[in-house]
């Protein structure tokens, strides 16, 4: 990579499962966030960072939030690793 990230390059599958993963791990500790599972965590941030997103890039449509919960927990699982998600099962 020879640039820093852009809101452009964010918009790619990869650097948005790294972006969140990157997040999370830095975050996962904190005594506030200790108390969500981090899937769960995983999921928000994914969301929410995607919804800032496409809002600074002007994609922002309402009807597309239903996309952007499916896409963030594509990118949850992708993120933590789908056997975490059944670990405890």
């Amino acid at each position: 990579m020879n640039e820093f990230i852009t809101w452009d390059v964010l918009m790619t599958y990869a650097t948005f499962l790294t972006i969140v993963h990157m997040i999370v791990e830095f975050t996962k500790e904190w005594k506030i966030i200790k108390k969500i599972r981090t899937k769960y965590w995983s999921f928000i941030i994914a969301f929410i960072l995607l919804l800032i997103t496409n809002i600074v890039l002007e994609k922002f449509r309402f009807i597309d939030i239903i996309l952007y919960v499916l896409s963030a927990i594509s990118v949850s699982l992708g993120a933590n690793g789908l056997s975490d998600f059944n670990k405890d099962k």
